[in-house]
């Protein structure tokens, strides 16, 4: 199963210590450059960068430049060009995306997208979290709001 996410839910997962959640659910993510540089590089976050970073070492989260250049309907992000450009090239089965316009784009585009809340909730269902809505809770409290 080929999974592909933005920098949104990297950035979530991350904050709360829940990184791991994307290896129990997926084995393996992949991520665009420009993702890796957005919340890796450029972050003056530490924690984040720590977290993403370790997520990479441990190799289930791995960093692809993607071939395609497709010419997208709206107006989004390096970084959603590159997760949906990453799509194209490896036929993803899923990405993970909250942004409403992205996901908007790659829905009309044919791809299955699920967001962070998404995630969490069938975390719970799994046994792998005592409750996203705790998780949600702690988003909030680092002013981090996820769509539901």
């Amino acid at each position: 199963m080929t999974v592909i996410s933005n920098s949104s839910p990297l950035i979530a997962l991350s904050q709360i210590h829940q990184l791991s959640l994307l290896q129990h659910l997926f084995q393996k993510v992949y991520i665009p450059e420009t993702v890796f540089q957005e919340t890796v590089l450029q972050t003056r976050n530490l924690l984040q960068r720590e977290n993403i970073s370790r997520a990479i070492a441990e190799h289930f989260i791995v960093v692809a430049q993607p071939q395609s250049n497709y010419p997208f309907k709206r107006t989004i992000d390096k970084g959603e060009r590159g997760v949906l450009n990453l799509a194209f090239d490896n036929h993803a089965d899923f990405l993970i995306m909250d942004d409403k316009k992205a996901r908007n784009e790659a829905q009309e585009l044919g791809f299955k997208v699920l967001r962070t809340c998404t995630l969490l909730k069938r975390a719970e269902q799994l046994k792998l979290i005592d409750s996203h809505s705790i998780l949600l809770q702690a988003l909030a409290d680092l002013k981090i709001y996820l769509p539901k």
